[in-house]
């Protein structure tokens, strides 16, 4: 695996590793958090492990390899309002496009075919967040279209305004009964920026952005000391601790649960050799993005942080 990759997100590292060699990957997958770069790095190196010719290491110089680094692989496409397009709109991703993706794939290949979902926009050097450039390049992949006149793609989290439902929905049956060797790949800030039949169908992982927030875990780690084996007789105490270490902060809800998320990812690093901790864990990390939901529905924060703290002492 890519080195920058596996220091920032071992855990998912390790499980690809895992899922790519004992042929298990999930079809349709969803990368959600702040880092549009880096989940588009991570989408790139998921697909050369899977076309990966020879050892799948870092350095490896197999032609499909070379290739997906190069960002010129034939069976690797990144799919955005401005990335292979098949019609003249540069808004939405199209249901033509769509359909024409889709009609290929009734061919066979010698390839595994993995497409990547994303909104993206040509920007100049002075419009992006140089340090998310500059990580990405580290990695050693390129962009789908290398910029010109200090001109660069950028990424960005698909959603219902570039990703139109009737495109969305024409990939229903091809993400319910999938071709063999394909993959979709949707990069998003917020899983509810996807059509919710899509996110249903698919296995999603969450991946903080550690260089956009300074994500304090010292407080949860604290707090979560016999984590995963919460106790129960302590929740509200945690969910009334939550709710006062937000006010005497002064801090947004959706950012305790974003710290609470990214807690739960570290643990991850540390149990991705145990399959039932790991689902547990992951459970609790889409418990805490339905969270989120709830404050959008103006659900007291306290009622929010009950519900989440009982629903952890579940195993």
């Amino acid at each position: 695996m890519n080195h920058i990759l596996d220091k920032k997100y071992s855990y998912l590292c390790n499980f690809f590793k895992e899922a790519v060699s004992q042929n298990r990957l999930f079809h349709s997958l969803i990368f959600y958090g702040s880092g549009s770069y880096i989940q588009y790095a991570m989408a790139l190196e998921l697909a050369r492990q899977l076309n990966c010719l020879e050892d799948k290491s870092e350095n490896c110089q197999c032609r499909n390899c070379k290739w997906i680094r190069e960002n010129k692989h034939p069976a690797v496409m990144t799919i955005s309002k401005i990335d292979n397009k098949t019609d003249s709109s540069k808004t939405v991703i199209s249901e033509e496009q769509i359909n024409t993706i889709l009609n290929n794939l009734v061919s066979s290949s010698d390839y595994h075919r993995v497409f990547i979902f994303c909104d993206a926009e040509v920007k100049t050097l002075s419009d992006i967040k140089y340090s998310e450039y500059e990580e990405f390049k580290e990695t050693g992949f390129s962009t789908p279209q290398e910029g010109s006149d200090n001109k660069i793609w950028c990424p960005s989290g698909i959603n219902k305004d570039c990703f139109s439902i009737v495109a969305a929905n024409s990939m229903l049956k091809s993400i319910e009964e999938p071709f063999s060797n394909v993959t979709f790949i949707f990069l998003t800030q917020n899983k509810d920026d996807l059509l919710q039949t899509i996110v249903s169908r698919s296995q999603a992982f969450f991946m903080p952005d550690t260089k956009s927030l300074n994500y304090n875990t010292d407080f949860f780690r604290k707090y979560f000391k016999n984590y995963p084996e919460f106790n129960k007789d302590n929740a509200l105490d945690f969910a009334q601790t939550l709710l006062s270490y937000q006010t005497e902060n002064n801090l947004a809800p959706v950012y305790i649960l974003d710290c609470i998320q990214y807690f739960l990812a570290e643990c991850l690093k540390n149990n991705y050799n145990n399959s039932v901790i790991v689902s547990k864990i992951y459970k609790d990390i889409k418990k805490t993005e339905d969270s989120k939901k709830m404050l959008k529905a103006y659900i007291k924060e306290q009622s929010i942080y009950e519900d989440l703290a009982f629903y952890f002492t579940k195993f």
